[in-house]
């Protein structure tokens, strides 16, 4: 490697002449240091590509192992591109102030450059990796323990989902901005549920950054509360018996095992994870009950269902078509042995087939809740059917202490929620109307 002859020139004054004469006079393999006159320990430094400013320092004090004082130190003040002759000087005068303070001139710039390199590698993407590994180690939103597997990779495709649309893959993370919140929000300003799921995410993801060290402020709550996304209201639909022995006989025209799908989310009133998850080993058809295992659950609770005759219904005829499996998922989607996924165009078949508009599968829940209501099903059996928790939905000290399952209670209801569901269907007239839930609204609004 080729060595640098080093010049020295000046003292001298430096002016803007003596910068265009030094670049001139610049040569490969060669530096040329023109001291200033004007502000000691300030030098202009010619190399063969560019030239700087530059202030050399004794630092206070001596080495106690020698007895001597420290070898001089310099920092770099900019280029004359950024400072002129007089801007140069005035710089190197307030660090010359420090230096005599005791400051570590040089200690602190180097520090300052080996930080900006760490925040430059800190981009937001590696750090969502970064966090897809720790998230199964903290403690749930609700409650303590981990994370199951599924709530993480949920949590992560969120995560991931704003980042894209923030475009901030390769971006520092320490560079994200409340700009750059807002910009998510107003991109999903038409889908309020979908902007609060997605804030919710980065906010919790912020959280742990800003637990890491990694920001010293969760962007998020930079946001007013006010342009926070609210809380979806809940929504009051569901649907009548004559509806959804509609549905019923529609699904009859759709792959046999969506038609099994369906009708059991009618007859059964489970959440939809838990029917797309049901498997044989969960079933006890000759008792005809249906046990959910704690990790499918949403409270993460053991849960027991009674299955009346029509809740079986649709599973025996799955049972048969594939061969009377003993192992494996229920309701298989069709062309992978996974669970099923295209509720949408399950929905949208269905809605073009009877008139009903409006509903989703959940609402199928709610109408078992309405149904059970009018017919002489206390709430707390109902609730306990539909799995909520009793701290939830009990106040108090009874939703403390009252533990008890009331497993006779659930069945009746579930059979009195079979014999409404039969009674629709073998008395549906093909030829009424239904009005849809938009009808419905504005009429009894």
């Amino acid at each position: 490697m080729p060595t640098t002859a080093i010049a020295s020139e000046g003292p001298i004054k430096i002016t803007k002449q003596t910068i265009e004469s030094g670049w001139k006079r610049r040569a490969k393999s060669s530096r040329l240091v023109i001291r200033d006159a004007e502000c000691r320990g300030l030098s202009l430094v010619v190399n063969p590509t560019g030239m700087a400013w530059r202030f050399e320092y004794k630092p206070r004090g001596v080495d106690p192992s020698t007895g001597r004082r420290w070898p001089s130190q310099a920092v770099t003040i900019g280029t004359p591109e950024s400072h002129s002759p007089d801007g140069a000087r005035e710089a190197a005068g307030a660090l010359k102030g420090r230096a005599k303070a005791g400051e570590d001139l040089a200690g602190v710039r180097r520090a300052a450059i080996t930080e900006a390199s760490r925040q430059r590698a800190l981009t937001v993407g590696k750090l969502v990796d970064a966090y897809e590994i720790a998230l199964p180690t903290r403690p749930k939103l609700r409650g303590t323990g981990p994370l199951s597997s599924a709530s993480v990779q949920q949590e992560i495709a969120l995560v991931r989902r704003s980042v894209g649309m923030m475009d901030l893959g390769l971006v520092c993370i320490g560079l994200v901005s409340v700009e750059h919140i807002q910009r998510l929000l107003s991109a999903e300003a038409t889908r309020p549920a979908t902007a609060r799921k997605l804030f919710g995410s980065m906010s919790r993801f912020f959280d742990w950054a800003q637990a890491e060290r990694y920001v010293t402020v969760n962007p998020c709550m930079m946001l007013s509360k006010a342009r926070r996304p609210k809380a979806v209201p809940a929504r009051p639909n569901y649907l009548h018996l004559d509806e959804l022995a509609r549905l019923w006989e529609a699904a009859d025209t759709l792959e046999p095992v969506v038609c099994q799908f369906i009708r059991f989310m009618i007859a059964v009133p489970c959440r939809l994870r838990e029917a797309t998850r049901l498997e044989w080993k969960h079933l006890d058809l000759e008792r005809a009950v249906w046990t959910i295992p704690g990790p499918l659950s949403k409270n993460r609770e053991q849960h027991r269902i009674h299955l009346h005759d029509l809740a079986l219904a649709p599973l025996k005829s799955a049972l048969w078509e594939n061969g009377q499996p003993a192992t494996g998922l229920v309701f298989p989607s069709p062309r992978a042995a996974r669970p099923l996924e295209t509720f949408t165009a399950m929905k949208r078949a269905l809605t073009a087939a009877t008139g009903c508009s409006g509903w989703t599968f959940h609402d199928f829940r709610r109408s078992f809740a309405s149904a059970c209501a009018e017919n002489g099903v206390s709430e707390t059996v109902a609730d306990a059917v539909l799995s909520h928790r009793q701290s939830a939905t009990r106040g108090g000290v009874l939703g403390v202490y009252q533990r008890s399952s009331r497993w006779p209670e659930q069945v009746a209801a579930m059979n009195t929620w079979g014999d409404l569901l039969s009674s629709a269907i073998s008395g549906i007239d093909p030829g009424r109307n239904v009005v849809s839930f938009s009808n419905r609204r504005r009429a009894s609004a």
